[in-house]
């Protein structure tokens, strides 16, 4: 594999060598040029009315007018394949492996120009797919390389300035904080790596960035989160009790699960965030706090009074079992 291609190096690195052309294709030879004047690095194959060669890592041919109709399906799975094939020195694996997919796609063509059209395009088709998973994936672990870099700098510059003792106690937990919700979006990143959508027509160089971009984003919403919860704008799950820490406490396992969550689920602080931002739920909430309210007050005046009746109904029953004993009492002396 050459690593260079991993840093933005496209597939035509290399610039084509320039030779006298040679118009007449059948006389086609390896070192000599095409009708390009391109040179020629390998013949691969002659027949009647056609010709297969190779110019570095590409698979070029030239026919006959009469082999020369419906190569449409044909010459844009080649164009693919020429694509996204990498440039390797000679003597790698990696280049090896290259001249042997161009020589699966030769002779496809061969096929193809045999008359055997739809198996050719069959075998065409699968080795383009097969090259754009490849890149896919490439780009894939570019993106992730990025979220764990921007994640590795965070957490290694925290821990460093813990064990320094540089830190100071107030920041303790607005570091913590957006670190913890870094984990959370790297765990998210590797989750959904098989998924993510890349364009390999795009530099490589921009996934590292993309996948720092979603690594800052987890960052910020670990501080939202804490905000949330310390303001009280999502804090009765946290803090079942209503003891709201002071902004420079000590996170809690609950803060630290929260804002794990935060980085993990990229739409988690936003909707908090929109709701709180949403005048219609603002006086929602209003309302809804203050129907808990009288509720609990009519509930307290409710219960005030029912024990009120139950005092007096208890003095009743009192006064009468005192008047009930002194009759039998009295009874009892007659």
């Amino acid at each position: 594999m050459n690593p260079l291609r991993w840093f933005g190096r496209t597939t035509h690195a290399v610039p084509e060598e320039s030779v006298p052309a040679n118009p007449n294709w059948r006389t086609y030879r390896a070192g000599e040029g095409d009708r390009a004047g391109r040179r020629i690095t390998r013949v691969y194959a002659c027949g009647d009315g056609y010709v297969l060669y190779f110019i570095g890592c590409e698979l070029y041919y030239e026919t006959s007018p009469t082999l020369d109709k419906d190569l449409g399906p044909a010459d844009s799975a080649l164009a693919r394949i020429n694509r996204l094939l990498d440039q390797n020195p000679k003597s790698t694996r990696e280049y090896d492996i290259n001249v042997s997919t161009l020589e699966l796609a030769a002779d496809a063509f061969e096929m193809f120009f045999c008359g055997e059209r739809s198996e050719a395009i069959e075998i065409l088709n699968g080795i383009r797919d097969k090259l754009q998973a490849k890149e896919e994936g490439h780009r894939r672990l570019l993106y992730e390389l990025g979220a764990v870099l921007f994640t590795a700098l965070v957490w290694g510059a925290y821990l460093w300035f813990q064990h320094k003792g540089w830190m100071p106690a107030n920041w303790y937990p607005w570091i913590l904080a957006p670190a913890l919700a870094l984990l959370g979006g790297l765990f998210s990143v590797c989750l959904n790596l098989g998924s993510l959508e890349v364009n390999v027509n795009q530099e490589s160089w921009f996934l590292p960035i993309f996948g720092m971009t979603r690594s800052v984003i987890a960052f910020l919403a670990g501080i939202g989160m804490l905000l949330a919860m310390r303001s009280q704008t999502f804090a009765g799950i946290v803090y079942p009790k209503g003891e709201v820490p002071s902004p420079v406490a000590r996170l809690q396992i609950a803060e630290m699960f929260f804002c794990f969550l935060a980085g993990f689920s990229e739409s988690f602080v936003p909707n908090i965030l929109s709701k709180s931002a949403d005048p219609k739920s603002a006086d929602s909430k209003a309302a809804a706090d203050k129907a808990t309210a009288d509720k609990a007050a009519a509930d307290k005046t409710d219960a005030d009074k029912a024990t009120a009746d139950k005092a007096v109904a208890d003095k009743a029953a009192a006064q009468k079992a005192t008047a009930d004993k002194s009759k039998a009492e009295s009874e009892d002396e007659e």
